[in-house]
């Protein structure tokens, strides 16, 4: 399972739906394995791609104004218009995720490299 955490946008108007998203990769214990960023392109395919092999998208959002993640489906890609998503514009940034890592006291630091 995929669980999406964190949201990297493009500054400038014309770069607002050109974004990335920071998600952890999260075992079936529910162990952390691995942490990655993917484009809002690659995001897509990798929902596309789970539904057609699994009928589920594996995909989760922890959005900032919840309690709880809530399923990624693809309905939420067509439903809206070309580039926007109803969870992306409530996940933290990258900044504020960081922010709960140091309260958490997780000595673990997230930075853009590109």
């Amino acid at each position: 399972m995929y669980l999406a955490v964190a949201v990297e946008t493009k500054v400038g108007p014309s770069r607002k739906q050109d974004y990335k998203i920071w998600y952890l990769e999260i075992s079936g214990g529910g162990k952390v394995q691995s942490i990655g960023v993917k484009t809002k392109e690659e995001l897509l395919a990798s929902i596309f791609e789970n539904y057609k092999l699994t009928k589920k998208t594996n995909w989760r959002c922890f959005q900032k104004d919840r309690e709880k993640s809530t399923p990624i489906e693809i309905f939420d890609f067509i439903a809206m218009n070309a580039g926007q998503n109803t969870h992306f514009g409530n996940l933290p940034t990258l900044s504020e995720f960081q922010g709960t890592l140091h309260a958490l006291q997780t000595n673990l630091e997230l930075k853009s490299i590109a």
